[in-house]
C-alpha cells in the first residue's frame, strides 16, 4: 500500500466512526424499540415516575405520574373522594397507540388515554433525539396546557 491509500484508509475510517458515533439523531423507529423510564417530566414534579415502551411492530405505550400522589382513605380503587379523584387525575396520564418516526418527529396515533380528548387521535412530539441509553424529545401539546414541554428518558437495560 502506498501513502495515499494508507491516508485514504484512515481518513474513510475516521469518517465511518464520526458518522456512527453519534447517533443523535433517530434514524428510524428501530432506535426507540425498547423500554424507557422517565427522568424528567416538569408536570410530573420533581422525580415523576414513568415507563414508556415502544415494540418493533410500531406500538407503543406510555404511562407518567407523580410520585407523591395520595392513597386513597377508602382503600377501594372505586371510593375515592372527590378531592382524591382530582389530585389523582391531574396527576397521571397514561395512553398507547401506534407510532412513526420522520426525522426529528415521533408521531403518535393514539388509540386510547386516560385524557379522552386525545383518543383517536394523531399527535407529534419535536425535537426527537436518541441515543443509546438517552431518548429526548419536546411534547408541544400538553395535557394540561401551558407551553411546550421537554420530556428526558432513559433506557432500561
Amino acid at each position: 500500500m502506498n501513502r495515499l491509500s494508507i491516508l485514504s484508509s484512515l481518513m474513510l475510517t475516521a469518517l465511518g466512526f464520526m458518522l456512527t458515533a453519534n447517533p443523535g439523531v433517530a434514524q428510524s423507529a428501530k432506535d426507540l424499540v425498547g423500554t424507557w423510564t422517565v427522568v424528567t417530566a416538569e408536570a410530573y414534579g420533581a422525580t415523576p415516575k414513568g415507563s414508556l415502551n415502544f415494540d418493533a411492530n410500531g406500538r407503543f405505550t406510555l404511562i407518567l405520574m407523580r410520585s407523591d400522589l395520595p392513597k386513597l382513605a377508602s382503600n377501594n380503587r372505586i371510593q375515592g373522594t372527590p378531592a382524591e379523584y382530582k389530585t389523582i387525575a391531574e396527576g397521571i396520564l397514561a395512553y398507547f397507540g401506534s407510532y412513526s418516526v420522520s426525522g426529528t418527529d415521533l408521531n403518535l396515533h393514539i388509540d386510547g388515554s386516560t385524557f379522552p380528548n386525545w383518543t383517536g387521535m394523531d399527535q407529534k412530539r419535536t425535537n426527537l433525539v436518541v441515543t443509546a441509553d438517552e431518548l429526548k424529545y419536546t411534547q408541544p401539546t400538553p395535557s394540561g396546557g401551558g407551553p411546550a414541554i421537554p420530556l428526558v428518558w432513559k433506557r432500561i437495560k
